[in-house]
C-alpha cells in the first residue's frame, strides 16, 4: 500500500521530521506542539505494540534540524495523550508535562534551558491558555475506564464507589502548584444526569479560550452489553456546573472561542451524530453538514481549529487501511479530503493505536500529525497550502 496518498501534496511537501532511531509521537490534537521558535515537541519510545506499564519510560524533547533534543523522562504517559506534553503559552523554552516521582503524580513546568522546574501537587489533564490554571482529575479512574488515556501506576482509591464525594475535579494554581477541590463526583452526577447505579468519571476536560470556563466529558462505565454514554458539562473556576448535552453521544471537541464549542456529538433532540457548533450560553446549535461528519459514529473526527479561525481539520478512524485527514471551511461550508495515511493494522485500533491527531503549528503555516507511515511511529509536517477553499 502507498504510504500517503494526496491530490494536494507532492512527496516533497510531506516531510517526516523525526529520526529513524526509535518511535516518535506528539499525542493529542488539542495541545501546543510547537512554540514561537517552531521546534516541535515529541515523545520518544522504544515500542508501540502494547500498553505502557508503570515502569515504561518515555523520553520527551523537541525536534530541531531532524534531530531529537532530550528534555526529560517520564513514566506518566500513554499513547493517546502522551504525558500531556505541551509548550507554555508565553514563557520561552518552557513546557508542561506529567511525571510520577516517588509514587506521586504531578505536572512539571520546566524551562529546559535554565533547568528551572516547578511541580504541582496533582497531575493536571489540561492547562489554561493564560497559563495560570490547571484542572486535575483521577488518571487511575481513567485507566480503569480506557487505559489509553490513564496512567498504569495511578491507583483509584474509590474504584468501588460510583460517585465518590472525595474525588472529582480539582483546580490547580500553576504558579503555586497548589490544588483546591472544585466539585465532587457526588455533586457532579445529578448535574450530568447519571443515576446512583452508574459509576462515573471525567474522561476529558479542557479550558475555553479565555481561561474562565471549562468543558468536561462525564461518562458512565460501560456495563455488559451497554456502551457508555456521555454528558457535556460546562463549569467555571468556582465549581458552578451545568449540562448542555445529557446522556448521549459526545466524542471529540474543541473550543472555537470563549462560548462556542465544536463537537462530534448527538445533541439531545437531534436525530444523528454529526459535527455541531454549540453555544454554551444561548444553547444555539448549528450543524456543519459535511458528508463525512454525519456518517454516524464513523464520522467521528479529531477537530482542530486554524489560528485564523477559518478552518477545521480533523482525522477519523481507519477506512480500508487508511486514516483520512479532512479540511472544512467555516466561511464557505466546503470540505476536502487532504490526504490518506496508511495505518499499521496491528496498532490500528485499541488503546495503543496511532491516530493522526492533526494539529496546527504555532503560526498556522503547517499541519503536523502522528502516523505509522514507514512502519514506525513518526511525526509528519505538511503546509497549509491546501486550505484555500
Amino acid at each position: 500500500m502507498q504510504n500517503i496518498i494526496s491530490e494536494f501534496y507532492s512527496d516533497k511537501e510531506i516531510k517526516v521530521i523525526t529520526p529513524n532511531d526509535a518511535h516518535y509521537f506528539f499525542a493529542y490534537y488539542d495541545m501546543r506542539a510547537t512554540g514561537e521558535k517552531g521546534n516541535h515537541l515529541t515523545h520518544r519510545v522504544q515500542f508501540i505494540d502494547r500498553l505502557p506499564t508503570a515502569d515504561d519510560v518515555a523520553e520527551i524533547g523537541y525536534l530541531k534540524d531532524g534531530k531529537f533534543h532530550k528534555i526529560a523522562e517520564t513514566t506518566a504517559w500513554n499513547f493517546q495523550q502522551g504525558a500531556m506534553l505541551q509548550y507554555h503559552p508565553f514563557l520561552e523554552n518552557t513546557v508542561y508535562y506529567n511525571v510520577c516521582e516517588n509514587g506521586k503524580f504531578s505536572t512539571v513546568t520546566h524551562n529546559f534551558v535554565t533547568g528551572e522546574k516547578k511541580y504541582t501537587d496533582r497531575a493536571t489533564a489540561c492547562v489554561s491558555p493564560d497559563g495560570k490554571w490547571g484542572l486535575a482529575i483521577n488518571f487511575g479512574r481513567i485507566y480503569a475506564f480506557r487505559p489509553g488515556y490513564g496512567y498504569a501506576a495511578f491507583k483509584d482509591e474509590n474504584a468501588d464507589v460510583n460517585h465518590p464525594e472525595n474525588d472529582g475535579i480539582y483546580l490547580t494554581n500553576m504558579e503555586s502548584g497548589k490544588s483546591e477541590f472544585l466539585i465532587s463526583y457526588k455533586d457532579l452526577a445529578p448535574i450530568a444526569g447519571f443515576s446512583e447505579e452508574e459509576k462515573i468519571l471525567v474522561n476529558h476536560i479542557t479550558f475555553n479560550r479565555s481561561s474562565d470556563r471549562f468543558v468536561a466529558l462525564v461518562r458512565n462505565f460501560p456495563r455488559p452489553g451497554i456502551m457508555w454514554s456521555t454528558s457535556m458539562v460546562i463549569g467555571d473556576l468556582k465549581g458552578n456546573c451545568f449540562t448542555v448535552i445529557k446522556n448521549s453521544y459526545v466524542s471529540h471537541y474543541n473550543w472555537i472561542n470563549s462560548s462556542d464549542i465544536i463537537a462530534h456529538c448527538k445533541p439531545n433532540g437531534y436525530e444523528k451524530p454529526s459535527m455541531y457548533n454549540i453555544n454554551v450560553d444561548t444553547k444555539e446549535i448549528t450543524e456543519y453538514d459535511m458528508p463525512y461528519f454525519n456518517e454516524g459514529h464513523l464520522g467521528d473526527i479529531h477537530c482542530s481549529i486554524s489560528p485564523d479561525g477559518n478552518y477545521i481539520i480533523g482525522d477519523g478512524y481507519p477506512r480500508e487501511g487508511y486514516r483520512l485527514l479532512f479540511g472544512y471551511s467555516l466561511k464557505t461550508g466546503e470540505s476536502r479530503l487532504l490526504l490518506k495515511a496508511v495505518s499499521r493494522e496491528d496498532i490500528a485500533r485499541g488503546d495503543f493505536r496511532c491516530d493522526l491527531h492533526a494539529r496546527f503549528v504555532w503560526d498556522g503555516s503547517y499541519i503536523s500529525f502522528d502516523t505509522t507511515k514507514d512502519g514506525r511511529r513518526d511525526i509528519v509536517l505538511i503546509p497549509t497550502s491546501a486550505l484555500n477553499f
